[in-house]
């Protein structure tokens, strides 16, 4: 088992990182003095393979549990579940020195993880990520949501956990598209981290796609501690977490253009990748090899490299409300070179468009 330290301004709290870990929920919880009522929310999706294992842990430990399933999806990241939810735990008598479990992939994670930051202004939180976008950025570093019809992750809080537990057996579980899917934010940090991390996981992708314990467990905890020492360093936004958004102002416009339904979160990070790096070659002179790299190791992963049916300009409105934008500029994240990200990048409106319809076109 591998114990990292989430270390922020509001809180410090342990990420464990173990192979199998599931079963040890119950006892690393009590280890830290936790004894209330555990009320686990999960979806319909992750209950089938996982909640026994997890009630089980909790009943081992001696702690009382509960269970909130929930619809699988993006939809149900809205405010009418979260009422829901409150209801749910009025009725179970949740108070302030319970708990919520959030077992589950980024859906649930950003779900559970508000209401257990707004339930009584706050109770205690455990995340327990089951996809793997969720054990390598989602359920670290205490951003929580839910959307509106608008936009995505509009309505949240900053609610950092207790603790963390991830849990990379639980990955053969997923559906390929799922794996797929949250390998996009694995490039991301790639991309992030430097050339080194890149040129191994283009020449190891294919084991992480067999799920090769060996080769998994590193990567995910490379991730892990990149994204922990950027939220060590500015847990509310204010200025270098935003390096954790590359890939993702284009990302989250083709998401609300899609309506949530075309591409997943993963998918449409994917395309904003392409998107940002493309942009970064015009704004800072990135070398274009990275480019083509990075199409061919999408195509690799089966990661999209082109919108389809969504009109460019729908993606360029959904990204004018997004939140990280201001009314001046799309404030994106680029590159200067791999491993050196610059914020808050004033990006030509013209350069912008074509990029989009680039993605469109599928040049």
């Amino acid at each position: 088992m591998i114990q990292l330290l989430a270390n922020t301004r509001s809180k410090e709290y342990p990420v464990f990182l173990s192979r199998g870990g599931l079963a040890d929920a119950g006892r690393l919880w009590s280890s830290l003095g936790k004894r209330g009522k555990v009320v686990i929310i999960t979806d319909a999706n992750v209950a089938g393979f996982h909640l026994a294992a997890a009630e089980a842990s909790f009943a081992a430990a001696g702690l009382e549990t509960s269970t909130i399933v929930v619809d699988p999806g993006e939809g149900a990241k809205s405010l009418e579940m979260v009422t829901g939810l409150y209801s749910r735990l009025f009725v179970l008598k949740t108070r302030r020195r319970d708990a919520v479990c959030a077992l589950g992939g980024g859906v649930v994670g950003d779900l559970a993880g508000f209401v257990a930051s707004t339930y009584m202004r706050g109770i205690g939180l455990m995340q327990v990520p089951t996809s793997l976008l969720s054990q390598v950025d989602s359920s670290i570093g205490g951003k929580t949501g839910v959307n509106i019809p608008e936009a995505k992750n509009y309505v949240g809080s900053f609610y950092q956990p207790d603790m963390v537990l991830a849990d990379p057996a639980l990955l053969k579980t997923l559906p390929r598209d799922q794996l797929v899917e949250g390998l996009a934010e694995v490039v991301k940090y790639c991309l992030l981290t430097g050339d080194a991390f890149f040129d191994n996981f283009e020449i190891g992708n294919q084991e992480f796609l067999a799920l090769n314990t060996a080769y998994v467990e590193p990567v995910v905890r490379r991730c892990i501690e990149y994204k922990l020492r950027i939220v060590s360093e500015d847990e509310r936004d204010y200025g270098r977490r935003a390096v954790l958004n590359l890939g993702h102002s284009v990302g989250h416009g083709i998401e609300v253009a899609g309506g949530y339904q075309r591409y997943s979160h993963g998918q449409a990070v994917a395309l904003g990748l392409l998107a940002a790096v493309r942009l970064s070659q015009q704004e800072f002179g990135l070398p274009e090899e990275y480019g083509d790299r990075l199409l061919s190791l999408l195509e690799l992963l089966g990661l999209p490299v082109r919108i389809e049916g969504i009109d460019p300009g729908e993606v360029l409105a959904a990204m004018a409300s997004d939140k990280k934008a201001d009314d001046l500029s799309a404030n994106m994240v680029l590159l200067k070179r791999l491993g050196e990200p610059v914020i808050n990048c004033d990006v030509d409106a013209g350069a912008l468009r074509r990029e989009v319809e680039r993605l469109v076109a599928g040049g």
